[in-house]
């Protein structure tokens, strides 16, 4: 397996932890609060962007 396919894959197996997770919490946070669907889709766009910065972190500066 190439190194650009094992990236890809494991990047996508980060996107797919990051959203399962926020969707659980969200599941679970939504029983507490009593909107499950908020919570639910909040969780989910939160897990997102986590993958997402997971993914694709930041430059360090050199000053």
């Amino acid at each position: 397996m190439s190194k650009k396919k094992a990236k890809k894959n494991s990047m996508q197996g980060t996107y797919a932890l990051s959203l399962s997770s926020g969707l659980i919490l969200g599941f679970g946070l939504g029983a507490i609060m009593g909107s499950v669907l908020v919570s639910t889709v909040s969780g989910v766009l939160i897990g997102g962007v986590a993958g997402y910065l997971i993914n694709h972190p930041r430059a360090k500066r050199k000053t």
